[in-house]
C-alpha cells in the first residue's frame, strides 16, 4: 500500500510540476509582453516631450518674429519697405514651417527607431542566452496544425529570424 501511495504522490508531483511550468510559461509571457509595452510606452512619452519642445520652440520663434514685424508695420513706411516686410513675412512662414515639419518627422523616426531597437535587443538577448522564450515554449506546446497556421516568428532589424 505504501508503494501505491508513493507512485500516486510521484504522479501528482509530476503533474503539479508540469502545471507549474505551463502556468510559469504564461506568467513569463505576460511579464515579457508587459515589459515590452512599458518600454515602448516610455519611448512614446519621451517622444511626446520632444514633440512638445519642438512645438514650443516653433511657437516662441514665430511669436517673437511676428511681434517684431507688427512693430515695423505700425510705423509709417514707404511702399518698397512694405513689400520688403511682406516678403520677409512670407519667407519666414515658409522657412519656419519647413523646419518645423522636418523636426517633427525626424522625431517621429527617432521614436520608431528607439521602439524597434528595444524590441530587437530583447529578442536578441533571448537568442544569445540560449533560453527558450515563452513564445517558443507555447509554439512547441501547440498542435502541429495550429503551429503551422499561427507561426510565432520575430525579426530583428537586420531581417534575421529570432524565433523559429
Amino acid at each position: 500500500m505504501s508503494t501505491k501511495t508513493k507512485e500516486t504522490s510521484a504522479r501528482r508531483e509530476v503533474l503539479d510540476s508540469s502545471d507549474k511550468s505551463f502556468s510559469n510559461v504564461f506568467s513569463e509571457l505576460g511579464r515579457h509582453q508587459l515589459a515590452l509595452v512599458v518600454e515602448g510606452t516610455s519611448a512614446l512619452c519621451r517622444s511626446s516631450e520632444a514633440l512638445r519642445k519642438i512645438q514650443q520652440d516653433a511657437a516662441h520663434e514665430a511669436s517673437v518674429f511676428h511681434e517684431e514685424t507688427a512693430q515695423k508695420l505700425f510705423t509709417p513706411c514707404q511702399p518698397a519697405d512694405l513689400m520688403a516686410i511682406q516678403s520677409e513675412l512670407m519667407r519666414f512662414c515658409l522657412q519656419s514651417s519647413g523646419k518645423y515639419w522636418q523636426q517633427i518627422l525626424a522625431q517621429a523616426m527617432q521614436t520608431q527607431v528607439e521602439m524597434m531597437r528595444s524590441v530587437s535587443q530583447v529578442l536578441k538577448s533571448e537568442k544569445d542566452t540560449g533560453l527558450k522564450s515563452p513564445l517558443e515554449v507555447l509554439q512547441a506546446a501547440m498542435p502541429p496544425l495550429a503551429s503551422s497556421l499561427f507561426p510565432m516568428n520575430a525579426y530583428v532589424a537586420d531581417g534575421q529570424t529570432v524565433h523559429h
